[in-house]
């Protein structure tokens, strides 16, 4: 049966919160690689993000924007000893994790050496996010006039490269336990991908009805980029156009800090016997500090110094060792090293704006790119800019012709614009009633397992069943694709039709379904289950008590058996990187108070 589109007639109507629960305070958390942001607002009034910016660890009038993303465990109990700035990478007797980010992914594979399992990383995020919470909340008590009273609710975006819904649901379970558990007042959602985040925070900012703008947010450990039109005009309620999915991919600072991390292992190496502590751990004591502070900066005028040089840990002042590159207790690094390593990430990060543009191009002929905008730590480096510029800006770039001029700009406040993004778009929808995105491009496609009446000229050779009741025969484990990858998903779902034939006395049973996906362009999708390249996602057992059914062959000249024939709808919601249900009958969704309509279990999630 064929799908069937819902017709959005207004975009700027939503619905809040949860079953009528509406917050009284939206708290935007960006979990990143290396750095998390935390950014608020509050009812009534809803004014533009606030950034909390004192974190344990600090003096009281020291101020951070972000956090450090890491968490200490006692060795002895294995208990949460510290976090953020607390941690001490002094002490001996204590195990820190951090740039765990990515291992949440079941589809990240790192050879790097000691790289976590999925499982530990899973348990970090727990007991990190936990820490997070306790903190903010310890915060809005000694701030907020009654907050016990306050209901608040807790934004997480999640990366661009989580594809998997089955992932983001687990991680939705661990942000539950974190917080959900304390009390009632407190709820945790999932909002935007960070590339989504990003593009509200910029289409906030300086640019005009029309302008077509490539979003690039790079961080610690992944750069994503998503292109939009922006369809308001200055001064209204942002509202934005997605043009094809959001793409990611493992590229960010991290990455430069681990290729560092090897050169000067290798130093080390050469006078192991001298140190006091192994080259590993060294070199990972000289890649944070002044080396951060450094990389930062690379392409600036700090880089005239001929050398970048970084104290060895332990080593007196005035050693020198020649055969390892050390003056006076300084390991001296070529700024060509680095250089090396920027460039490695930058190309890497051009590829991914290449393909992208290519993209738009085939599918958006007429639509030209005015700005490509950069966010994230990585993405506000002076080099990563002044390359992007030589690339993309230059008189002699003619390699995109939808590109042609395009300025490339730094967004205001870069390391913010994911957490500021993530509020703004929560509170426009709670204050205005007006959704930014009124339609969506799903990175994946999604389908149904169905059975399809037999076409022998299409099912040669697949497995059949004969049904009794219309004498039909049915091709069995096919797919129906309800969602295909890149095609715009209005924000109310997609509606799909069901006829059910039920034999009498089984009426009252839940009907079963199974949803699947696939990464693969529509001219590849999969025909049936036995093909590659398709994954169950989850089942669905849908109560069919509350929807229309008629009564079949109960008359006394029908001669086949007796069944009841239910029909209603079932509507898939594509968010930005989940999935949701609703049962519908009649035009009307069905609602209960004894039970959910439609009850998911979802399958593990595991590599794409």
């Amino acid at each position: 049966m064929a799908e069937k589109e819902v017709v959005v007639l207004n975009v700027q109507t939503s619905e809040n919160g949860w079953g009528g629960w509406t917050p009284d305070i939206v708290v935007g958390v960006d979990f990143g690689m290396t750095y998390t942001g935390v950014a608020f607002s509050c009812a009534p009034e809803w004014l533009p993000p606030k950034t909390i910016q004192r974190w344990p660890g600090k003096l009281p009038g020291e101020l951070s924007n972000k956090v450090p993303t890491c968490i200490e465990y006692d060795i002895q109990s294995g208990s949460v000893k510290n976090w953020g700035f607390k941690c001490d990478q002094e002490d001996g007797n204590v195990d820190i994790k951090e740039f765990f980010k990515l291992h949440l992914a079941p589809q990240y594979y790192d050879d790097f050496p000691g790289s976590p399992s999925r499982q530990d990383a899973q348990r970090w995020f727990q007991d990190y996010i936990q820490c997070i919470y306790r903190h903010v909340i310890s915060h809005f008590s000694a701030t907020i006039p009654q907050f016990s009273s306050r209901k608040v609710e807790f934004l997480f975006s999640v990366p661009t490269t989580w594809k998997d819904v089955r992932m983001v649901e687990e991680t939705r379970r661990l942000l539950e336990r974190a917080i959900n558990a304390n009390t009632p007042n407190h709820r945790v959602s999932v909002g935007l991908t960070e590339a989504e985040a990003a593009a509200v925070y910029a289409g906030n900012e300086h640019y005009q009805l029309d302008d077509t703008i490539l979003v690039c947010d790079a961080g610690g450990g992944t750069t994503d980029v998503n292109v939009l039109k922006l369809i308001s005009s200055r001064g209204e309620p942002t509202r934005l156009e997605q043009l094809g999915h959001v793409e990611g991919q493992p590229v960010g600072s991290v990455f430069i800090d681990r290729k560092m991390h090897g050169l000067i292992c290798r130093r080390l190496e050469k006078i192991r016997e001298h140190l006091s502590i192994p080259p590993s751990e060294a070199a990972w004591k000289m890649t944070s500090g002044r080396f951060q502070r450094l990389k930062c900066t690379f392409g600036t005028e700090t880089t005239l110094t001929p050398w970048l040089k970084l104290d060895v840990p332990f080593l007196e002042s005035d050693s020198e060792f020649p055969e390892a590159g050390i003056q006076e207790g300084q390991l001296l690094i070529a700024w060509g090293d680095l250089k090396m390593c920027f460039d490695t990430k930058i190309d890497e990060m051009s590829a991914l704006l290449d393909g992208h543009l290519s993209n738009m191009l085939a599918k958006y002929p007429d639509d030209h790119i005015k700005y490509i905008i950069l966010s994230g730590g990585f993405g506000s480096s002076p080099y990563v800019r002044q390359r992007l510029v030589e690339k993309y800006s230059s008189a002699s770039s003619v390699n995109h012709p939808n590109a042609v001029g395009v300025q490339v700009l730094v967004a205001d406040e870069p390391q913010l614009v994911v957490v500021h993004g993530l509020v703004l778009e929560r509170i426009q929808q709670i204050k205005r009633g007006v959704v930014t995105f009124g339609s969506r491009c799903s990175p994946m496609s999604y389908g149904i397992i169905c059975d399809k009446i037999y076409n022998p000229e299409k099912h040669i050779g697949e497995r059949v069943r004969l049904d009794p009741r219309d004498k039909q025969t049915y091709v069995i484990n096919q797919i129906d694709w309800l969602v295909v990858q890149g095609a715009p998903i209005p924000y109310t779902g997609i509606t799909k039709p069901f006829q059910l034939k039920t034999n009498m006395g089984r009426e009252n049973e839940p009907w079963k379904v199974s949803i699947v996906m696939s990464p693969l362009p529509l001219d590849d999708l999969p025909h049936n289950i036995g093909q590659d390249g398709v994954q169950r996602v989850c089942d669905l057992d849908i109560s069919t008590d509350n929807v229309d059914r008629i009564l079949k062959n109960h008359r006394w000249y029908n001669f086949g058996p007796t069944f009841w024939r239910t029909t209603f709808d079932v509507k898939v919601v594509v968010g930005p990187a989940d999935l949701s249900f609703q049962l519908w009958s009649k035009d009307k969704r069905i609602r209960s108070n004894t039970h959910e309509p439609i009850a998911v279990k979802w399958m593990p999630a595991e590599g794409i």
